[in-house]
């Protein structure tokens, strides 16, 4: 299956869906919200159910989330089917607020401050309560071109593990070089393709079946290489 086939099958970045433009510092704001929750264990339906709901009762941008009264976001979220409404809501509007306070309203801000991602995550992480490693590399990875010290952002487990089953990058690639190996191949096999869909479309795949070794479950069917190597006769 060709990498557009499998973006168009499973689909792209997330902040497509929810019509954040990532090139937009305002959007890139919504996305660190959005991020935080994409890391609850909730469906990608119910997140963007949950912040579509967000933003139209509330505001998901940083000025409206500070003023906001916590119960009124999580009022949104919970209709939404989130699961865990209220401490999301608490840390979503105390982040603002520290945004906010501490840097203007404006990540570019934050992250001018910062050398490398050890740094950046942790200005991040202590915007509040819930932005732990999972939001902060989940908002991270599709900005490794914007900010320096983001370029080294790994990519996600379930991303990993298809990326390696598709041979997109090799085993003995090291965590901090496989998004430049990912990005290379991506470029030789589909130039046209936006990186950041195609890590999102192997993330999801990764997750339906290459990590778990659930081969049969693979939407590459017959074309799924690991279903081809268990299948080969001894």
């Amino acid at each position: 299956m060709a990498i557009e086939t499998l973006i168009e099958t499973l689909g792209g970045h997330p902040a497509r869906a929810l019509g954040l433009d990532l090139d937009s510092d305002g959007d890139r704001a919504r996305w660190l919200f959005a991020a935080r929750l994409a890391s609850e264990r909730d469906s990608e339906a119910t997140v963007r159910k949950a912040f579509l709901r967000l933003d139209a009762e509330v505001g998901a941008d940083s000025a409206s989330l500070a003023a906001a009264d916590p119960e009124r976001v999580a009022a949104a979220l919970s209709d939404a089917g989130l699961r865990r409404f209220d401490p999301v809501a608490h840390g979503l509007c105390r982040a603002a607020r520290a945004l906010i306070e501490d840097h203007d309203g404006d990540l570019e801000n934050l992250a001018a401050g910062c050398f490398d991602l050890e740094e950046l995550g942790g200005a991040l992480a202590s915007l509040a309560p819930g932005f732990g490693r999972a939001t902060v590399l989940r908002f991270l990875r599709p900005l490794r071109e914007v900010w320096s010290a983001a370029r080294e952002t790994p990519l996600a487990e379930p991303a990993r593990a298809a990326a390696r089953h598709l041979e997109l990058i090799a085993d003995g690639d090291d965590l901090e070089g496989e998004p430049a190996s990912l990005h290379s191949a991506l470029e030789a096999r589909a130039p046209g393709v936006a990186f950041v869909d195609a890590e999102a479309a192997l993330e999801r795949l990764g997750a339906l079946a290459c990590r778990a070794g659930k081969t049969a479950r693979c939407p590459l069917g017959k074309a799924c290489p690991a279903r081809r190597e268990a299948e080969e006769p001894c």
